[in-house]
Formats: structure tokens, C-alpha cells, sequence
């Protein structure tokens, strides 16, 4: 014998021969599924509905569809109205805007990250800082691509890395200090900051020359060089970077290594409306 218990979304199965039962993992076809279907619901023309309603739509109990409900209002995604009925929550509206965002950021910049790594030959990054961590959102690989730390996707603490540095130095003053506030910072190589005093140092050794240099303090063995991206008020919404061996960060190379990354972020910058030339 088989029973489905949709609330707790788990399946007992007899056992042979013994009486005894065992519980499944849950399929794939679950809450998540469920929540996908509502949110189709309401995309393709349902503005408010109640759980009945709503309950035919997905094919599930009404008992069950209101206790999914009540979890998308309670995180945001539904909006309860005062006679009971449900639409979509302001969160999407945010989340939609967010995306929209990075989707146009990723686009306008792409040219100007594409265009360093053809001059460069090294592995290029577009990192934006997402929940206190710096974020890859493009990544176009060049030499050596198989010993950067930063995949697609990937984050780093925003204390240690070429990208996450400049990031953290974009901070307004409010915001840097409640993170240092967290210092010390676990090391993730030996040259890795983790005090605040020397990271307070380093975000206005960055302001001041407009890109931060990494020598092995996010990966032994690889550097990168990071300048930020301003959007049209100013502020630093991302960093271009580039990444590569120690050995090809030397002093006869790094001058024209800075100097392509300031210009791919200042062009980057200009493709967002924002100012170039850094922050001076």
C-alpha cells in the first residue's frame, strides 16, 4: 500500500514480506513545481483569485494550495488582499527590476570585457557585489583559465581578490564600516588582509589609484588587477578585472596590464551612462 502525504510532501511504501515501511525521497513534482505553476498562473492573465480558484488551476486539494499560498505571501511572492484573494507580490516586482538590472549591465559591458581579453590574452570577469559577497556574473576565458578561483556564478569575500576589493571599496562609509566590523577575516592565503586597519588602508590606496592589485590573496600562485564600473549617479554598481600567473604580473608588464583594465572599465562605465576616469 501507498500513501501521499502532500503536506509533508513525503511517500511511505510497505515493505515485503516484513510490515515495514520505508520513506522515499519526494519527486521532483512537488512544492516548488507548484509554486511554478502558480506564479505561470498569474503571468498569463490571473490578476487575484482565491485558493479554490487557484486550487483548480495547479490540480491540488484547496488545503494543501492555502498552506502554499500562505508561504509565497509570507516570503514576499504573494500579495493577500482583504477579501481573501491573492496576486503577485511587490518581491517579484524587485527581483524582476534586479534582474533586469544585471541583464542590461552584463549586456553593455560584454563588449568592453571581450575586447580586453583579446588584448590581453588573460581570463576576464564582470563581479558586482550580491548579499556582502562580490558575484561573477560574465566571465570570458583566456589563458590559464583553469586555475582561476572566480567561476561563473562564483563569488569571493569581498576582502581578498582584485574584483572584490574594488567592490568593497565602493562601499559608502556606513555600509564599510559595519563590514570591517566583522574583521578579522578568515586568510585564504598567506597574503591575504584580514584586519580592518589594513583594509581601510587598502580601500583608499584603491580610491586613489583607481584599480586594486591582487598578488596572490584570493589564490597562491595567480594576480589580477580590478577597476570599478560607476553607474549614472556615481556610484560603483561593478568591477572589470583580469587574472592570470604571477609570473606575468612583473613590473615591465604590469603598467600595460592597469592601464587596458582602467580603460575597459571606464568603457564599460560610459556603455551604463555612468562617469568615466575613475574615482578621482
Amino acid at each position: 500500500m501507498e500513501r501521499i502525504w502532500e503536506g509533508r510532501m513525503a511517500t511511505t511504501v510497505q515493505g515485503r514480506g516484513t510490515g515495514a515501511g520505508r520513506t522515499r525521497r519526494p519527486s521532483r513534482i512537488l512544492v516548488l513545481d507548484k509554486v511554478g505553476v502558480i506564479l505561470d498562473a498569474f503571468a498569463n492573465g490571473l490578476e487575484w483569485a482565491g485558493p479554490a480558484e487557484i486550487a483548480d488551476r495547479i490540480g491540488t486539494n484547496k488545503s494543501t494550495t492555502y498552506r502554499i499560498l500562505r508561504s509565497m505571501e509570507h516570503v514576499g511572492l504573494l500579495d493577500r488582499h482583504s477579501d481573501g484573494t491573492y496576486g503577485l507580490g511587490i518581491r517579484l516586482m524587485e527581483l524582476g527590476a534586479l534582474v533586469g538590472e544585471r541583464l542590461d549591465l552584463r549586456r553593455l559591458a560584454e563588449p568592453a570585457l571581450r575586447r580586453l581579453r583579446d588584448e590581453v590574452g588573460q581570463t576576464t570577469f564582470l563581479t558586482v557585489r550580491h548579499e556582502g559577497v562580490a558575484t561573477c556574473i560574465d566571465r570570458i576565458p583566456g589563458s590559464h583559465v583553469e586555475v582561476m578561483a572566480l567561476r561563473l556564478g562564483g563569488s569571493l569575500p569581498l576582502y581578498c581578490g582584485a574584483a572584490p576589493r574594488v567592490l568593497l571599496a565602493g562601499l559608502e562609509k556606513a555600509d564599510l564600516d559595519r563590514y570591517l566590523a566583522g574583521a578579522p577575516f578568515q586568510a585564504r592565503t598567506p597574503h591575504t588582509l584580514v584586519e580592518a586597519g589594513a583594509l581601510r588602508d587598502d580601500v583608499a590606496q584603491t580610491r586613489g589609484q583607481g584599480f586594486a592589485l591582487s598578488l596572490e590573496d584570493a589564490t597562491l600562485g595567480v594576480a589580477a588587477i580590478g577597476a570599478p564600473v560607476f553607474d549614472r549617479r556615481g556610484h560603483v554598481i561593478a568591477a572589470i578585472s583580469i587574472a592570470g600567473l604571477r609570473p606575468e604580473y612583473d613590473d615591465r608588464h604590469l603598467p600595460g596590464l592597469i592601464r587596458r583594465v582602467r580603460v575597459a572599465a571606464d568603457a564599460a562605465s560610459a556603455a551604463v551612462g555612468g562617469p568615466g576616469g575613475g574615482w578621482g
